[in-house]
C-alpha cells in the first residue's frame, strides 16, 4: 500500500489543481456561488494531495529540534560534571529526509501537462461555465435590420441646423455631416472574429464589440475560434468608433455559414 500512495496523491492533486481552474472559470462567468463550490473541492483534494508531507515535514523538523534541545542539555550537564569530553561532542546527525521514487515524479509531470493542456483548451474554447453546458447553443434569432444608412448624431444635427442665406454656411454645413461619417460597415458576416475586427479596422473604425450568439455571455478569449454569425449595423450604414457589434458562435456550433 505505501507503494501506491504517491501516486494517489499525485492524482488527487492533478485533480485539485482541475477543480481549481473550473472554480477560476466560474469567476470569469460571473457564477459566485459555483466557484465556491469548486474552491472547497480544490481545498479537499489539496490536502489530501500535500497534507501528510507537510505534517510528516513538521514532524522531522520537531524532532531535529527536540534532538538538539536535548544534545544542548546533556552537554551542559556533562560540564557542570566536569566531563568536557562529553560536554564538547558534536551534536546527533539530522535524520534524513525520505527520497521521492524517480516514478512518482515522473507521474507528476505527466499529470502537471495534462492539465497545462486542459487550461489550454479551454482558453482556446473561449472559458466556457461547466456548470451550463446543458444550455442551448442555437443561436438566436437576430433582431431584422433595413438598409436605412445608420447616420450619427452629428450628421442629424447638421442636417437639422437652420440653414442661412449665405453659401459659407451652407458648405460648413455640408462638411460636419461629411466628417461624421467616419467609415462604411463592411460585410463580415460568417468571417471568423479576428478578420471581421481586422476587416472593420482597415475601413477606418479600430473599436468593435462582439457578443455571444447563444446569450451564455461566453467570452471570446481566442478570436480565431469564433464566427460572425450576425453584424450591427447592417453593411453600408455609417460608423464610427465602438458602433459595430458583432454577435458570435464558436466555429465547431452550427452558424449556418
Amino acid at each position: 500500500m505505501k507503494f501506491v500512495v504517491p501516486y494517489l496523491r499525485v492524482v488527487a492533486g492533478m485533480f485539485a489543481a482541475i477543480t481549481l481552474w473550473l472554480a477560476i472559470v466560474e469567476i470569469v462567468n460571473g457564477n459566485g456561488a459555483d466557484a465556491l463550490l469548486f474552491v472547497a473541492f480544490a481545498a479537499g483534494l489539496g490536502y489530501l494531495a500535500i497534507g501528510k508531507p507537510l505534517r510528516d515535514r513538521r514532524r522531522r523538523i520537531k524532532a531535529e529540534q527536540d534532538a538538539i534541545a536535548a544534545r544542548a542539555e546533556a552537554g551542559h550537564r556533562a560540564f557542570l560534571a566536569g566531563d568536557v569530553h562529553a560536554a564538547m561532542a558534536p551534536p546527533p546527525e539530522p535524520p534524513k529526509p525520505p527520497r521521492i521514487r524517480r516514478g512518482v515524479i515522473i507521474a507528476a509531470a505527466v499529470a502537471g501537462l495534462f492539465v497545462l493542456m486542459g487550461i489550454i483548451s479551454d482558453i482556446s474554447d473561449g472559458l466556457d461555465s461547466p456548470t451550463k453546458d446543458d444550455v442551448s447553443t442555437t443561436p438566436r434569432a437576430a433582431a431584422p435590420t433595413t438598409t436605412t444608412p445608420y447616420t450619427t448624431s452629428a450628421a442629424t444635427k447638421a442636417r437639422t441646423v437652420a440653414p442661412e442665406t449665405t453659401p459659407a454656411t451652407r458648405i460648413s454645413t455640408t462638411q460636419a455631416a461629411v466628417a461624421a461619417s467616419t467609415a462604411v460597415m463592411p460585410n463580415v458576416v460568417c468571417m471568423d472574429l479576428q478578420a471581421a475586427q481586422d476587416t472593420i479596422q482597415a475601413a477606418g473604425v479600430f473599436y468593435s464589440t462582439s457578443v455571444d450568439a447563444t446569450g451564455q455571455g461566453r467570452a471570446q478569449v481566442w478570436d480565431r475560434n469564433w464566427v460572425v454569425v450576425d453584424q450591427t449595423p447592417s453593411v453600408g450604414a455609417s460608423i464610427g468608433e465602438g458602433d459595430p457589434v458583432l454577435s458570435v458562435l464558436k466555429e465547431d456550433e452550427f452558424s449556418g455559414c
